[in-house]
């Protein structure tokens, strides 16, 4: 009996293909928790010892490290106070720093590779009359902010690694290839984002694509979006000259406080870490977070942590207290006020 005309019909290929999907992450996430396990056995031995640091810790530390961490967190409310500035809306400080640490819990309890964070920020953002573009593109000039701080200092611990001998000439040149491409990259979307005429024909030519391909899934008006892209351009040129020297100032305060929160961890267990160890440690952290195919780097950077700091010399056991102390600060905390941020947030009208 055919279905009734109220009932929903999925194709079979698209049940195929999004079973394949799940499996293919499934299969993933097994071999990168099999990788893990092979790589934390070497520690298993110190879980004993690194349980014993934490009675012996000086837990005035701990504080400290939470302290800089609320600061490090409030440049990165200052960098996005910044990138809408320009704009129509209006949020205050702290609200503002809520949008933000609840995109991070949202971004956990529905993974969506920061999808939901996204589709968050711009429901609460336009609470406080921004535009869904202006969300967006605030976003953007965040992130890029941030990651080239973020680079910065990988590649201080780079610096160490070239004059201790520990990269080959093919390492070498395949970080500075990378580096001149990312560059090449940002010079390439800002030369189009600042000129009307270049995003009209960039966005033309997507809208073409798109409704050429995928008008099944939504159909795009460009009449609707040029109109959205001649408001946005119009507002990006309204950033005071003032925010290009903020904008650096906030993205590398937020990133080397964060830094220093990891070091204050390792002090708190009574460990002096040396500089050039926490920056390489701190950027390999960021990578092994961003390979996990477990949103947030999940389980996988609580294990990985400790593995990469044993391998950097740390003792094991302060490895795995200090590194968990550090996620519990830099993770799960800032999650945890992102939850109730939320709750808070959705009651404004």
């Amino acid at each position: 009996m055919p279905p009734a005309d109220s009932e929903g019909v999925t194709p079979t290929g698209q049940v195929s293909s999004t079973s394949n999907r799940k499996w293919w992450r499934l299969a993933i996430s097994v071999a990168l928790l099999g990788l893990l396990l092979w790589f934390f056995w070497p520690l298993l031995g110190e879980l004993q010892a690194a349980a014993n640091l934490f009675r012996t810790a000086e837990w005035i530390w701990f504080l400290v490290a939470i302290i800089v961490q609320v600061i490090s967190y409030s440049s990165l409310t200052w960098l996005n106070a910044l990138s809408l500035e320009p704009f129509s809306g209006k949020i205050r400080f702290i609200p503002l720093a809520g949008v933000l640490t609840s995109m991070a819990f949202i971004a956990v309890a529905i993974p969506s590779a920061g999808l939901s964070g996204v589709a968050l920020r711009v429901h609460l953002l336009r609470k406080y009359d921004y535009l869904p573009e202006e969300s967006l593109f605030s976003l953007v000039v965040e992130t890029t902010l941030e990651l080239i701080a973020l680079v910065t200092v990988a590649l201080i611990g780079i610096v160490y690694l070239i004059q201790i001998g520990g990269l080959s000439l093919l390492n070498i040149f395949t970080l500075v290839f990378l580096g001149v491409l990312v560059i090449v990259i940002g010079w390439l979307v800002w030369r189009i984002l600042s000129d009307y005429e270049r995003s009209k024909n960039v966005l033309r030519n997507f809208v073409q694509f798109w409704n050429r391909h995928a008008k099944k899934y939504r159909y795009l008006d460009f009449e609707e979006l040029d109109e959205r892209l001649v408001y946005f351009n119009q507002n990006l040129r309204r950033y005071p000259r003032s925010s290009f020297i903020k904008f650096p100032i906030s993205a590398y305060v937020k990133v080397f406080l964060d830094v220093i929160t990891l070091g204050v961890c390792f002090r708190m267990f009574g460990y002096s870490i040396a500089p050039e160890t926490l920056m390489i440690g701190y950027g390999l952290i960021l990578t092994s977070s961003g390979l996990s195919a477990l949103p947030g780097g999940l389980v996988m950077t609580e294990a990985l942590v400790p593995v990469i700091f044993s391998w950097l010399g740390v003792p094991g056991a302060v490895a795995i207290a200090a590194g968990l102390t550090y996620r519990l600060i830099a993770f799960w905390l800032v999650r945890f006020v992102g939850y109730v941020s939320w709750l808070f947030l959705e009651r404004r009208k």
